[in-house]
């Protein structure tokens, strides 16, 4: 860059010395500064044509003009320049050509549509789910290629994600899940997976539960009657009066878990709509609820503190929210000191939702074990469950509930200090007997 303004610094020295020997030799000063001046800007009109008309064309590299100082200084950045723009481009079309070929080989249908719902972008797999050509019906409205009416409230949803279930708009014996999510500039993602073989999964585990808690049901009924009438025998020795005693508890807990694994089946078939349910009167159900408790369930004489708020009420399934509160209830008094106190706090929180958090002050529970509490008869400690009698089935009860009805499980624990397990209901399920507080 240095020479190049070299160059140029000494070609306008020389043209300035010319124009003072001509001036000084001829005596006519205004003309030698009028040819010099000329002459400079001719010259360098003439770099200007040809380089417009080099960049005109393209600015191809073989016909770069042939020139010197300041002008050649900008064909060599020009020319970096479209190098630099070349590599990028090759390398942004690698990359894209990558980003297609991964997207086209997702097991997923991917769908990008604009905001008019017409079709940019769709891989293979949409063919072969949807019937939708990558080539032919690019352009086209998605809503006219597939008529669903459960697909057109799914677009017309406010929610920045949202997900359905439907039927394969070409092959009946399929059942799609569809993803749809906003983003960038009115864009809509939809991503639709083959749900048939863990439908046809779930089908078959929900039918060998029923038969099994079918079958099993009626020899555990015949051994718990025999049980019972050994029981009642007076001549027995103590030690054979005990065997049979725990023999009765364990079968009393085995029907038990026949009688959630059941409940859990009956979950997982439900499909609730916003609009499903009733409006029920939670404070009075609570208050009923601690009350049956303070009778039946509490060996243990704690303290229920209620905290409820009598406005807030929730549109359920009411036989489903009673079996929330009972096994989360239930859970806090197994798991509390003796003679302690249970907190149960109904109010709305913050973003809108109504929550239903039950604290307890019992041991509490390592953070590790928090994400598994949910799953199917699991067990924080052996030794803990073998001194609390229950089925392990609870709260997964209680998360598929909430799973039906849009809501979420929270868990707060500390070892030493207690638990708290806060269930949420969202914003469109809960009304207000106080008119006031609608807004």
């Amino acid at each position: 860059m240095n020479t190049a303004w070299s160059i140029e610094f000494i070609r306008i020295f020389s043209l300035i010395l010319s124009t003072l020997l001509l001036g000084a030799v001829s005596g006519y000063w205004l003309f030698s500064v009028v040819l010099h001046s000329g002459l400079y800007i001719g010259w360098n009109l003439y770099q200007l044509k040809t380089f417009e008309r080099w960049i005109r064309k393209g600015a191809p590299k073989n016909s770069a003009p042939d020139t010197t100082g300041v002008w050649q200084l900008t064909v060599q950045h020009i020319y970096r320049s479209q190098k630099s723009n070349k590599d990028r481009k090759k390398q942004l079309t690698k990359v894209a050509t990558h980003y297609h070929a991964i997207m086209s080989a997702l097991p997923d249908a991917t769908i990008i549509l604009s905001k008019n719902r017409e079709i940019e972008w769709s891989n293979k797999r949409a063919e072969k789910l949807l019937g939708i050509d990558s080539q032919k019906d690019i352009g086209q409205r998605f809503d006219n290629i597939i008529r669903d009416v459960e697909l057109n409230k799914l677009f017309s949803s406010d929610e920045e994600e949202s997900v359905l279930e439907m039927t394969s708009p070409i092959d009946s014996q399929t059942r799609l899940s569809v993803f749809r999510k906003h983003y960038g500039d009115d864009k809509t993602l939809l991503v639709v997976s083959d749900i048939s073989q863990r439908l046809a999964v779930q089908k078959l585990r929900k039918a060998f539960i029923a038969n099994a808690s079918h079958e099993l049901r009626t020899p555990l009924t015949v051994i718990s009657g025999y049980l019972e009438i050994l029981e009642t025998e007076e001549e027995l020795p103590p030690a054979i009066g005990k065997v049979i005693k725990s023999a009765s508890q364990q079968a009393l807990r085995m029907e038990q878990i026949l009688n959630d694994l059941l409940v859990l089946s009956k979950l997982e078939e439900s499909r609730y709509s916003v609009s499903s349910g009733e409006v029920i009167n939670v404070a009075m159900l609570l208050n009923r609820l601690v009350a049956d408790f303070k009778v039946t369930h509490n060996a243990t004489g704690n303290d229920f503190e209620l905290t409820v708020d009598s406005t807030l009420n929730l549109k359920v399934i009411e036989r489903d929210f009673y079996s929330l509160c009972q096994n989360l209830l239930s859970n806090a008094i197994k798991y509390s000191k003796e003679k302690s106190t249970i907190k149960i706090c109904w109010s709305l929180s913050d973003d809108g939702q109504a929550c239903l958090a039950i604290t307890d002050f019992g041991e509490g529970i390592a953070r590790e074990h928090l994400s598994r509490l949910t799953e199917r008869f699991y067990r924080v400690h052996i030794e803990r469950s073998q001194k609390v009698v229950g089925t392990g089935l609870g709260l997964s009860i209680v998360k598929h509930i909430l799973d039906n009805f849009g809501g979420y499980l929270d868990v707060q624990s500390e070892q030493g200090k207690g638990s708290t397990f806060t269930a949420c209901f969202p914003r469109s399920r809960v009304l207000f007997s106080d008119a006031s507080k609608k807004h």
